[in-house]
């Protein structure tokens, strides 16, 4: 009897397995430590918690939930310890593992209820225990594909960071409401039709979680869709604006050359006549109409037409910006990403020099490729105080911050001298490139 009561106890406590896998399954890519020492790491310290509270249990046999709650905390202690993300995001994705795996001892509870007490030992045999943990072992794969992929991409989707701040309710609530509705013995659910009636109600808890979510991520999806919507048809705005303006240079290019012997006409004319006031006017009509030249910042046309749109707004408020961009016609990586990463940081840099003197207002944006497949990107400018520099250079770093991480590249901030840096680097592969059109 002692080596059954140890054995039940043993798998009761070994619910916290499957809370800890999903636990990590979202986050599996923010370990502060590489995975195997991690999974080590944990795996020894899971075996100490389950271990030790089916001592405690076995010899004092008190509740399990006392030392389970004490168990729960030390693991929810590794689990921030071990991971490098923001802390809302973890609480979510931990409060999500528990929430899931809350649903199986209470449904083993109602389905095993009989089997319990023809036994006359409830609650909690080991075969309840081998059915709470083949529970959920369903759970885990009809949520597999939530956990490794929906939620990551929601996790890593900046367009909703501030609902973090509130969504680890969600599962925390749902976990303690079914603590709460949790049969403490199976004589409960034995009453008239309270079970078949339970079995089937409390099915409706883990599908309407899974609805959720999915909703919540087709939502989120169309959203992102839009937004990336959006910010490719603002770079065709603006590459048609370039467009337009190269066309209107050849046209006036074309005319001058048309129009050169009549303007050689009225200047030899007007020279012979010896009339050099109009002559002077003359010229420097011409000359103010011929000055008037294109400049091609860059072989892409995308970026030639970002850096030509943000050229006019710097010089708009008086700021000098010193463009390098040394790019191929192609570039080895999505041109609607890098454009929106280079518009970004070079608005962010306008902003923080537009309350500065007018003499110190100066911007400079390299850009080059370091490689076949690694590409440069440094933006610097001064600005006026720390706060500025907090408030001015903020907006869109995260948004820039991902699209480096996608590239698996570096990006490094510095503030010496008073002049804020930033410098990426890109790590682009073959599958990145895309012809233009």
């Amino acid at each position: 009897m002692i080596h059954q009561l140890s054995l039940r106890y043993a798998l009761e406590f070994a619910i916290l397995i499957p809370i800890t896998i999903f636990a990590f399954m979202p986050v599996i890519d923010n370990l502060k430590f590489s995975r195997s020492f991690t999974f080590k790491a944990v795996g020894i310290i899971l075996t100490g918690l389950i271990l030790a509270g089916t001592f405690l249990c076995d010899k004092y046999f008190p509740k399990v939930k006392g030392f389970f709650a004490s168990g729960m905390i030390i693991l929810f202690a590794v689990y921030l310890f071990c991971l490098d993300c923001e802390f809302n995001k973890k609480l979510f994705c931990f409060f999500n593992a528990m929430m899931l795996c809350e649903f199986c001892p209470m449904y083993t509870t109602i389905l095993m209820g009989p089997v319990e007490l023809a036994k006359g030992f409830g609650p909690f045999l080991v075969s309840s225990g081998l059915v709470c943990l083949g529970l959920s072992l369903v759970v885990g794969i009809i949520f597999f594909r939530t956990l490794t992929v929906k939620i990551p991409m929601l996790l890593n989707e900046d367009r909703i960071k501030s609902i973090w701040k509130y969504m680890f309710f969600l599962p925390l609530s749902i976990t303690l409401f079914t603590n709460w509705i949790t049969p403490i013995s199976p004589k409960v659910v034995m009453t008239g039709r309270v079970r078949p009636i339970a079995l089937l109600l409390y099915l409706l808890i883990p599908v309407v979680v899974f609805m959720f979510i999915h909703l919540w991520f087709w939502t989120t999806a169309k959203l992102v869709d839009s937004a990336k919507l959006q910010q490719e048809n603002d770079l065709l705005h603006i590459e048609s604006k370039r467009y337009n303006e190269l066309k209107n240079y050849m046209n006036e290019t074309r005319a001058l050359r048309h129009d050169f012997r009549q303007h050689l006409s009225v200047i030899s004319e007007l020279a012979e006549n010896e009339e050099f006031d109009e002559l002077k006017v003359y010229l420097s009509q011409l000359t103010a109409k011929s000055n008037q030249s294109y400049i091609n910042y860059c072989e892409n046309r995308a970026v030639d037409a970002i850096a030509s749109h943000y050229d006019k707004i710097a010089s708009s408020q008086g700021t000098k910006i010193f463009w390098k961009l040394e790019l191929p016609e192609v570039l080895p990586m999505n041109e609607t990403e890098y454009c929106a990463m280079l518009g970004n940081l070079t608005e962010n840099a306008l902003k923080a020099v537009s309350s500065l003197p007018e003499q110190s207002r100066r911007v400079k944006i390299i850009s080059s490729m370091l490689s076949e497949f690694m590409l440069g990107l440094s933006i610097d400018n001064p600005y006026k105080d720390l706060q500025q520099k907090i408030s001015g250079q903020g907006i869109g770093l995260i948004s820039v911050r991902n699209t480096v991480e996608h590239y698996g590249g570096t990006m490094n901030i510095t503030t010496e001298n008073e002049t804020f840096s930033v410098d990426i680097i890109l790590y682009c592969n073959t599958q990145d490139l895309r012809p233009q059109c």
